[in-house]
């Protein structure tokens, strides 16, 4: 991936090396870009929402969003099985650490996962 004036759109789903919190290792993980685009130029870091197989969340949450591949637009998204975004999921990497864009999220997943983003943060 070109770095330098390069940043991420919010709905982008990208693959990232991703530090595992308890050792200096990283595994690929394919996160979707949630903060904004303002926020992505700006910064040398994005916020994302990590993702799983669905085939993994035996407990969904309320804050879970699965991307069906059942759905008619889901090869734009360059996943290859029916995943969850963990929307209550939330962590910073660099943009460096960030080797590709694999798709995109559909608009209506997209506009779910920044609700759910959003009522993660808010206080009822």
């Amino acid at each position: 991936m070109v770095q330098g004036a390069w940043s991420p759109s919010r709905g982008q789903i990208v693959r990232a090396a991703v530090q595992y919190s308890d050792s200096e290792q990283t595994k690929t993980r394919f996160p979707v870009v949630v903060s904004s685009d303002a926020f992505n130029e700006r910064y040398p870091d994005v916020i994302v929402a990590f993702t799983t197989k669905a085939s993994n969340v035996k407990h969904p949450r309320n804050y879970d969003v699965e991307v069906s591949e059942r759905r008619s637009d889901f090869r734009a998204t360059g996943l290859t099985v029916s995943t969850t975004v963990r929307c209550g999921r939330l962590w910073s990497i660099d943009k460096r650490k960030i080797m590709d864009v694999v798709g995109a999220l559909p608009e209506d997943v997209l506009a779910d996962v920044r609700r759910l983003v959003r009522a993660c943060f808010v206080d009822d």
